[in-house]
């Protein structure tokens, strides 16, 4: 394919390189047998692996002029269908849901992999090629990356595995280095606000602040748009934060004992909740210095600030710095109780008096 390639329908929003990469790799007839997708949680990983995987399964046609080619995407329910499940061609692997103990396993399993390659080696049925997507890889099994990188150094000609990970670091070298490797960043906040305004009910003050709670990730943004038990927890948990600095030890260990149960059922909410943290101490930090605009909790100014000046700059530096590496202790396997009774032991008391009536500027 030498001429003009126009990709229609695609629902990834804010990654234009990785998208112009792809445009260019299909043009010049040189897509890979596989891809690694990396970036932070909710960048829109898995929503790029499904519109390459609609991709490279369809077939281009010509504009009626016969100068430029077209990929249609958005023509068909192909997307829901590979959503569901139902697509013959394209299908996506993630951690097994069991309805017994209605919870996600912790791991793809090896017999998952053992049925890719079970069914990898077959024609496909209605389209291009026969398309895996390995969604959060870094959750394979040592044996089923063994199984992986069977595949991946003799691919079959009419086959594509497209892997998501949050980073290299998270897969085998092995693994790595045999995919092409596609990065995701995170996305700007006004382009963020500017999609919210676009497609959703929304006014511009709640786009705004979505926007800006998101962190440059469009997956959240949209969840929140759509979800608003989100915004509430969001509320929720910054007043809790407070809560835990104006409180007893003994109160302090209770919320390390009810991190330490949800790390064992849901580790990525104890890390969201760690990073909230670091926002938390971060806006304390910039109080500090007199830089109100750029906080990130803004509707909890006036409680940040009055907190901010009960505790000085060297002490929040330091607080900061025992969040990361609690934080770098958990991903190493330590035990989730001790490292937050620990953290909750070095966090500076603060004066309830002075913030109990306290609440946000604005709640949506």
């Amino acid at each position: 394919m030498n001429k003009e390639l126009k990709i229609l329908g695609l629902n990834t929003f804010g990654h234009n390189k990785a998208i112009d990469f792809i445009n260019k790799s299909v043009i010049m007839s040189k897509t890979s047998h596989a891809y690694l997708i990396i970036g932070p949680e909710n960048v829109g990983k898995k929503t790029l692996a499904v519109d390459l995987a609609s991709i490279l399964n369809a077939r281009p046609h010509k504009d009626m002029f016969d100068n430029q080619n077209i990929i249609d995407i958005s023509s068909s329910k192909e997307r829901s269908r590979i959503l569901n499940g139902n697509h013959s061609d394209i299908k996506i692997i993630d951690k097994e849901f069991s309805h017994q103990t209605n919870k996600s396993s912790s791991v793809i399993s090896i017999d998952q992999i053992r049925q890719i390659i079970k069914d990898i080696y077959l024609k496909p049925f209605e389209g291009e090629k026969k398309i895996y997507i390995i969604n959060q890889a870094q959750n394979m099994t040592e044996s089923g990356y063994n199984s992986m990188l069977k595949i991946l150094e003799e691919p079959p000609q009419d086959a594509v595995l497209i892997l998501t990970a949050p980073s290299i670091k998270s897969l085998p070298t092995t693994i790595v280095s045999r995919c092409q490797l596609i990065n995701l960043n995170y996305i700007q906040k006004k382009d963020i606000e500017n999609f919210i305004l676009r497609n959703f009910d929304i006014d511009e003050s709640k786009s705004e602040f979505i926007s800006r709670i998101s962190k440059g990730k469009i997956g959240f943004a949209i969840n929140a748009c759509n979800d608003q038990t989100l915004i509430d927890d969001y509320f929720q948990t910054i007043l809790k934060f407070a809560e835990i600095l104006s409180s007893s030890i003994d109160k302090r260990f209770n919320y390390a004992r009810d991190i330490s149960n949800l790390y064992r059922k849901n580790k990525n909410q104890v890390y969201k909740e760690l990073s909230m943290w670091l926002d938390f101490w971060r806006d304390l930090l910039i109080l500090k210095n007199g830089l109100n605009e750029h906080i990130v909790n803004r509707e909890w100014r006036e409680m940040i600030l009055k907190i901010s000046n009960e505790i000085e700059i060297r002490k929040i530096l330091d607080v900061i710095q025992e969040f990361k590496k609690s934080t770098k202790y958990l991903q190493q396997n330590g035990s989730p109780q001790l490292i937050i009774e620990v953290l909750m032991m070095k966090l500076p008391f603060v004066n309830k008096k002075k913030i109990s009536d306290i609440k946000p500027s604005i709640i949506f």
